[in-house]
């Protein structure tokens, strides 16, 4: 994970920039991270000259959307006008519609210095691409000081065998969006919504059966949310030293055959990401799970639809606490100087501190890293509160794990079977669940072990 304003364009701004595609060479990546070991100077960051300002660029998938864009611009230029001038930084935004053009860039010899980067594919781009871990490039005492006040989970979002190779920016939690007006024409409260998956299957039949309307959505191909259905029943998708997947437990099966029990029987409507999306803020869909980064779009339907829009967080199966992770992006840096680390550390300690998050939180829709950002008066603590629908996720952060890093050259290949042989398992009436994970899950392993 992985908006604000119409549908159409929210749902393919968030659509594609959940694609991931990365692929490199291990042996680059270990000439890399040598490099890095044997450069100490990298972590002396040099004086920057206001009078000769370093240039500093930044691939962003956010720069390249109408949603995204003007939050993401806002906060690029605040920075130049502000601590990039007195310092000596000028930071150049790069649109990334793809994800593609800082590979493109990197192979033919251009500066890319941070970029935004999805999670499922940082390892490919740490060996393959010269990303550095941040305790390599940045002194450890201004490291250790900005780190101050962030969330643990949300710290370890970006690591990689204990290093720090992104910072967690743009995420979100899971969140079921919900539509008051469906929901009290079914005789359901709102205000009290459903907590496990039975009761998401109980509720959606209920506004399917009184109104027409499809109960709930969330798309087989959604990637994220998946992983913290499976982690909620006692599964897991990636082991923790990230050298195995083991996604085809009874424990994920069950998980698994739960969701495609709503699907094939009327309680999940069918759909893609951005059709389920355009369904609900059309009012015609109860409840649609995804990211708090549609939420603005979400909340401007409604109010032109004249419905309100209500929220609960990531489902559980009966007493199991649930286990949400994470969508969005880290930043994932590049530097070959100390000049450059110390423009980039500048940029980098502006747009995770709390005016970067306040423009993060307030203009795109995502989680502050500080949640205690959300209860400062001059931060967001009245956005907050206009928007109480935040701290479900901001709660749900206590509790988050991280969306699956997969291994290195093969994180490409791992994450489309994983997410193939999910949609596969759902879809197909007559499939057999079990034998789909465990064939995806024998085909994973083939290639990372």
């Amino acid at each position: 994970m992985k908006p604000f304003m119409k549908g159409t364009a929210l749902v393919l701004a968030i659509a594609s920039a959940a694609s991931l595609s990365a692929c490199g060479s291990a042996a680059e990546g270990e000439a890399d991270a040598a490099a890095a070991t044997a450069a100490p100077s990298q972590t002396e960051l040099a004086k920057l000259d206001p009078a000769n300002p370093t240039k500093v660029t930044f691939y962003s998938y956010s720069l390249a959307y109408p949603t995204m864009k003007p939050g993401m611009e806002q906060l690029i230029k605040e920075f130049n006008d502000t601590v990039g001038k007195e310092k000596g930084v000028v930071v150049e935004g790069v649109a990334d519609t793809t994800m593609q053009q800082y590979k493109a860039d990197i192979s033919a010899g251009k500066e890319v210095d941070v970029v935004q980067h999805p999670f499922g594919t940082l390892d490919a781009s740490r060996l393959s691409l010269g990303f550095k871990a941040y305790e390599d490039v940045f002194p450890k005492a201004e490291l250790d000081a900005h780190l101050q006040g962030i969330s643990p989970n949300a710290l370890e979002l970006g690591k990689i065998d204990g290093k720090m190779y992104g910072l967690a920016f743009t995420f979100s939690t899971p969140i079921v969006f919900i539509n008051g007006k469906l929901f009290e024409a079914a005789g359901l409260d709102p205000a009290k919504p459903p907590k496990t998956w039975a009761e998401i299957k109980e509720a959606s039949l209920k506004i399917k059966a009184a109104t027409g309307k499809d109960g709930f959505g969330l798309t087989p191909a959604n990637g994220w949310i998946t992983e913290g259905l499976i982690l909620s029943n006692g599964g897991e998708v990636l082991s923790k030293d990230r050298k195995s997947a083991g996604f085809a437990s009874p424990e994920s099966v069950e998980a698994i055959e739960t969701w495609k029990d709503l699907y094939q029987n009327g309680a999940s409507a069918p759909g893609t990401e951005t059709e389920l999306a355009e369904q609900f803020m059309a009012g015609n869909l109860g409840m649609y799970a995804s990211s708090t980064s549609l939420y603005s779009g979400i909340k401007k339907a409604s109010e032109a639809g004249g419905w309100k829009v209500y929220g609960a967080g990531m489902p559980q199966f009966g007493d199991k606490p649930a286990v949400p992770v994470n969508s969005g992006s880290v930043l994932a840096v590049r530097s070959d100087s100390p000049e450059k680390s110390a423009a980039i550390w500048e940029f980098i300690r502006f747009v995770t501190g709390d005016r970067g998050y306040t423009i993060i939180t307030s203009q795109i829709g995502y989680l502050p890293l500080r949640t205690a950002h959300a209860d400062d008066p001059n931060g967001l603590k009245d956005f907050v509160e206009q928007n109480p629908l935040y701290r479900i996720n901001l709660e749900q952060l206590s509790h988050i794990q991280p969306v699956a890093i997969w291994p290195g050259e093969y994180a490409t290949e791992a994450a489309t079977a994983f997410t193939d042989a999910i949609v596969k398992s759902v879809m197909t009436k007559d499939g057999d669940v079990k034998a789909t994970l465990q064939k995806a899950q024998d085909d994973i392993n083939q290639m990372i072990q």
